[in-house]
């Protein structure tokens, strides 16, 4: 009896199927490791932690004054700014993140700021002395 050739779709269908039961049976031992990595990576630090970050800032620090990173190797420097740059970008989304809004601060359209409600009142206040 001769097989029927499978067409595309149902190739990409059987290898999909394959992946989505894999993915399925690692999903409770990868959630746990995502958990503890999570729970340890992002909690924010102890006050023992203080100076082993504070002597690594000053490492940073000399790094930058001594003008060290000349001799850096060309990989060295791309993990380097790989990592400044997601700094920065988590940075970002943090600010994202605290907005609640993606391109910045929702201000409402009738909002004036105290100051300005100040200078007005004082504005009427010498008009009022004036007249």
């Amino acid at each position: 009896m001769a097989t029927q050739k499978l067409s595309f779709f149902e190739k990409i269908a059987n290898t999909l199927g394959v992946l989505y039961r894999h993915q399925a049976q690692q999903f409770p031992r990868r959630l746990t490791i995502l958990k503890a990595v999570g729970k340890h990576e992002l909690a924010p630090p102890k006050s023992a932690d203080w100076p082993a970050i504070r002597a690594d800032f000053l490492k940073v620090q000399n790094f930058i004054q001594g003008k060290q990173y000349v001799n850096l190797t060309v990989k060295e420097g791309l993990v380097y700014t790989a990592v400044a740059l997601e700094i920065v970008f988590w940075f970002f989304v943090g600010e994202m993140i605290g907005r609640r809004y993606i391109f910045g601060y929702l201000v409402p359209s009738d909002y004036v700021s105290k100051d300005t409600r100040a200078q007005v009142k004082e504005q009427k206040r010498l008009a009022a002395l004036e007249a």
